[in-house]
């Protein structure tokens, strides 16, 4: 949604950090009494390896009218989202569904698709293997490979490679 710049009521504001100082910002801002949102996700099972949901952006509730110029000359905030005079903002039920959706470590914790399934046919796109069609015998999520079986000039060779290098 977008909010007139004179608003006094209070949006939850889309602001642009330098990279990677997104949490700093966040940290910033709480010391300074705004309250703020940086949803990050994660695989589920590695919340340790955790991301932000949305790089270089994160929200903080504001009154456009009142906050908005201290908040822009906040220490490695870019800038506010804006389109033409208006700031852009987000409606404070999608923050509340950001977080119903996170664990106690406050992680939002998303099942990655398994790309490739037993019997599938493939077609291996980089090494010495290129061009060849192969069946997957096994994928490995773990390790981001995939083990499967080829016919290589009338001999089948079982082998396991990266997922990456898979159509």
């Amino acid at each position: 949604m977008l909010c007139d710049l004179s608003c006094a009521e209070k949006v939850w504001a889309v602001v642009r950090s330098k990279p990677h100082k997104e949490v700093f910002v966040r940290d910033f801002l709480l010391k300074d009494g705004f309250e703020t949102y940086f949803p990050m996700i994660s695989e589920r099972g590695k919340e340790e390896k955790s991301k932000p949901l949305f790089p270089g952006y994160l929200f903080v509730k504001i009154s456009p009218r009142f906050e908005l110029s201290y908040v822009k000359k906040t220490l490695n905030i870019l800038c506010p989202l804006m389109f033409n005079e208006n700031l852009a903002a987000i409606e404070e039920s999608l923050i509340c569904e950001f977080k119903l959706k996170e664990n106690e470590k406050g992680v939002i914790a998303v099942e990655k698709p398994h790309p490739f399934k037993r019997g599938d046919v493939i077609r291996i796109k980089e090494g010495s293997f290129a061009g060849i069609e192969a069946v997957v015998i096994e994928y490995l999520p773990e390790k981001e490979r995939v083990r499967l079986l080829l016919d290589y000039f009338g001999r089948e060779i079982r082998m396991e490679t990266p997922e990456s290098l898979l159509n």
